[in-house]
């Protein structure tokens, strides 16, 4: 059986300045987020950090022709340590660039997979309540000369931090905050119910879906869109729970149905679940109609 572990130290901090302090950012940090998150939260902070702004290299979830062109623009640029501060785009490619050497492309990557070893110390800090990214050790890419998303997985790949700061997600759209909170709901669901699940990744399954599930129902009792971010920190921890989980027990048929989805008709990766997970649980309900999932009803 797969011991249960958690690798990334997992911390959380009021604001992301008590971070940054604690961390001791500076010059030799690379900061990889998007503009729209930086200047309202890092850039009065005045840290030096260098910083590159992923939207600059191409839009919506990460690519290979995304990804090389990052690992291009890095190479002559002398760094040490990744802040990963974003949502799954970003974090999946800040946990490329821990791994890659200066000459390598993201389909080298696939080629040496099982010899990865870190190159850059890598921090994350998740800025929305889905992806649960920054506590796995897998980045999905999309592979557009294959039309199929693909993981690359290795122990390297965990970061070495987890800061979660709920304020973080306060500028998330509502449209996002629904798509990934659902993501983190599936994750727990299907780490849940996978035969590689123990006893410890399920009470991280079960926790989370403890927090989202009546905070889904309070935001939408408040009668208010924004409702939901009274419980930014709940929704945060939540989505960071079943990270945990599906990093040790995986996920199953919902998210493999969902990335061609994603590969060829780029239905964001919440999306794309969100379509696939009723159908999948009546499936499992059908097949095994005494088994596991009736823990869920």
């Amino acid at each position: 059986m797969k011991a249960f572990q958690i690798v990334p130290s997992v911390a959380e901090y009021a604001e992301f300045c008590d971070f940054a302090k604690e961390v001791g950012l500076g010059q030799k940090d690379l900061v990889l987020t998007n503009e729209y998150i930086y200047h309202p939260t890092i850039a009065e902070l005045n840290l030096g950090c260098q910083t590159l702004f992923q939207e600059q290299y191409g839009a919506g979830e990460p690519t290979d022709v995304m990804v090389d062109a990052i690992l291009a623009e890095l190479s002559g640029k002398d760094y040490e340590r990744i802040i990963a501060v974003g949502g799954g785009t970003i974090i999946d490619i800040a946990k490329v660039l821990a791994v890659a050497e200066r000459s390598d492309k993201v389909d080298d990557l696939y080629d040496k997979m099982s010899a990865l070893k870190k190159v850059h110390p890598l921090m994350i800090v998740p800025t929305t309540c889905g992806t649960g990214s920054e506590v796995t050790n897998i980045s999905i890419i999309n592979r557009t000369t294959k039309g199929v998303k693909q993981g690359i997985v290795s122990p390297a790949m965990f970061a070495d931090q987890a800061a979660l700061i709920p304020g973080m997600l306060s500028s998330l759209p509502y449209g996002v905050y629904a798509t990934s909170s659902i993501d983190a709901m599936i994750h727990a669901v299907e780490s849940c119910l996978s035969p590689n699940a123990c006893p410890l990744s399920e009470i991280f399954s079960e926790k989370a879906l403890e927090l989202i599930l009546p905070c889904w129902k309070a935001a939408a009792d408040s009668g208010e869109k924004d409702g939901w971010k009274k419980y930014k920190a709940e929704f945060l921890r939540a989505s960071n729970y079943a990270g945990i989980a599906f990093g040790h027990a995986g996920c199953a048929a919902v998210h493999a149905l969902s990335y061609p989805l994603g590969g060829v008709h780029h239905v964001p990766h919440g999306e794309s679940n969100q379509v696939m997970f009723a159908p999948v649980m009546r499936k499992y309900l059908e097949k095994q109609p005494a088994g596991k999932i009736n823990r869920f009803e």
